[in-house]
This record gives structure tokens, C-alpha cells and sequence, in this order.
């Protein structure tokens, strides 16, 4: 996971809770599996990150006071260091949420979660903190990654659509299915939708920065390829005007003609607009005189006296 990903679960897991009931929703859905041992059914939360196991635990005190189970565990074979697990009898946990209108054995969300922003960012940071990650370092990237079904991938991606704009799509993995965003317009709104709101301000400053760099290194690149395009049509200019001076002198040319050959000898620099300008004739007059200028140096070289 990135710093800043890190960083942004570490706001959310000491944000204020509302809605307790709706935020643990949200980690059920990622992190949530049903156990059965002997006689007895549980819900089980499995959480990666001590912080979050912190915020989960806050969360289940507020709606089942005692009746938790927590455990501790050291993950080896995968690597993960320290993880916990929640254990809620299931019954129980069926009740409790079913007094607050949620189906956890739905693959759905209520209705009066889905059509309502702040709720449904309650739910998203839930989901997020559970199975979510965000990355800035190259390319902006949110994702939500769990064993969750299609309806309820393609049900998140519309409900972010229609209550504010915001563009997600998914794919399959490892029979797993992925949601995410790439839009660094969307990134920021979803992070405020989840309540990330200092998050907010630092992508935003650093999506400015670079914004800022980008365009100071286009304007670069166009005034570097105008300077070379410039530097390459006077080089070329200039061998003309040498050839004929080399062969019957600038004195043979015509009045026009001749002021201008001179006028670039001594001005090799000068851009044709430039040029323009300081002898006072138009641009496209100018390009003209240079072509018969340049028809001259090449009927030279032909051998072909003008």
C-alpha cells in the first residue's frame, strides 16, 4: 500500500463516527464472511492494519457493547504482519442491523443509504477502509478490491455516478472483482464524499504543482522547437544568399531583393516575423522575396546564371 494511501485510512480511522452502524456495513461488505463452528454462526471482520482494527472495534462497541470477540494474529504465510478478526454472533448481528433497515445478507444497499451522499460516503469509507487503496505517485488511481458479486460492483458504480458525477468502472481478477477510479477530478471527490478531507487539500496542491510543471515544460518544448525551426530556416536562408554572393554578388540582384539578403547576413537571428516588421513589408511578401532569393541560389548551383 502507498504512504499516501496509508495516510488517507489514518485520517478516516480518527475521523468522527456517525452512523456507526452504516460504516460497519461498509466493512462487512469488504472484509466480511460468515463462519460456522459446530452450532455456532458468526460474522467475521478481518482486518489488516492494527489502526483500522481500532476504528472497527469503536464502531462494534457502539452497537453490541460486549458481544465482540477479537483476536489477534501474526499472518505469516502471506506476509501481512499483525492481523485481527472480529467475531459478532450472527444472529444477533442480524438483529442489530436489521433494527436499522440493512439487509447484511442482502447484496445490495438500502435504499435511504444509496440516495443520500453523506450516508453513502459513511458506507464508501467503511468499504474503502476495509479493502481500498489510493495512489499518486505516477498515475492517479482509487480502487476497491474484494470478492464482492457484479451487481453489487456495477450498483456502486452507478449510485457514484448518479449522486455525484462521478465516473468508476471495474474489472475481474483473481475471481475477484476490482472497482476503481482514474480520474484525479474523481479521486478528490470521492475522497470528500468518504470524508478524507485534508487528504483533499494535498492531493489538490499536488495535482497544481504538477499542472504547474506541465505546462511550464510544454511552453518550453514550443518555444525550444519554434527556436530550432527558426534557427534552421535562416541557416538555410543564409546559404542562399551566400551562394550568390559567392557568384555574382548581391550588387546584380534587384533593390527589394538585395535589401533583404543583406538585412539577413546581418540579422541571422531574426525570425521571419521579425524580419517583417524591421524592413516594413508583410510576412507573406517577405516568404516570397526569400523564395526567389532561394530560386536564384538554385539555378546558381545549376549552373544557370539568373
Amino acid at each position: 500500500m502507498s504512504v499516501f494511501s496509508e495516510e488517507v485510512k489514518l485520517e478516516l480511522v480518527n475521523s468522527k463516527i456517525d452512523y456507526p452502524e452504516i460504516e460497519l456495513f461498509g466493512f462487512i461488505k469488504g472484509k466480511g464472511s460468515f463462519v460456522i463452528e459446530e452450532d455456532n454462526h458468526f460474522l467475521k471482520l478481518s482486518i489488516s492494519s492494527m489502526n483500522t482494527l481500532k476504528r472497527v472495534y469503536k464502531l462494534s462497541k457502539e452497537l453490541f457493547e460486549e458481544w465482540i470477540t477479537t483476536y489477534i494474529k501474526i499472518e505469516k504465510r502471506l506476509k501481512l504482519g499483525r492481523m485481527g478478526e472480529l467475531y459478532f454472533n450472527l444472529m444477533h448481528a442480524k438483529i442489530i442491523f436489521e433494527e436499522r433497515n440493512i439487509d447484511i445478507f442482502s447484496d445490495g444497499v438500502p435504499n435511504y443509504i444509496a440516495k443520500d451522499p453523506y450516508l453513502f460516503g459513511i458506507f464508501l469509507r467503511g468499504l474503502f477502509l476495509s479493502c481500498g487503496s489510493v495512489s499518486i505517485t505516477k498515475n492517479y488511481h482509487f480502487e476497491i478490491f474484494s470478492d464482492f458479486t457484479e451487481l453489487f460492483a456495477q450498483m456502486i458504480i452507478k449510485n457514484l455516478q448518479n449522486l455525484i458525477g462521478i465516473k468508476a468502472n471495474y474489472i475481474t481478477k483473481n475471481n475477484k472483482i476490482k472497482i476503481y477510479i482514474k480520474s484525479s477530478k474523481d479521486i478528490l471527490n470521492v475522497l470528500e464524499l468518504i470524508g478524507a478531507h485534508k487528504s483533499v487539500e494535498k492531493i489538490s496542491t499536488i495535482i497544481k504543482v504538477r499542472e504547474l510543471k506541465s505546462n511550464v515544460s510544454r511552453t518550453f518544448n514550443f518555444i525550444s522547437a519554434n527556436a530550432t525551426k527558426t534557427a534552421e530556416s535562416a541557416s538555410k536562408q543564409i546559404e542562399n544568399i551566400t551562394i550568390i554572393l559567392n557568384n555574382i554578388g548581391l550588387d546584380n540582384l534587384p533593390d527589394d531583393l538585395k535589401q533583404i539578403a543583406l538585412y539577413r547576413l546581418e540579422n541571422e537571428s531574426d525570425s521571419l516575423s521579425e524580419m517583417a516588421e524591421n524592413l516594413n513589408i508583410s510576412k507573406s511578401t517577405l516568404y516570397y522575396k526569400m523564395k526567389k532569393l532561394e530560386k536564384i541560389a538554385n539555378d546558381l548551383k545549376r549552373g544557370e546564371l539568373p
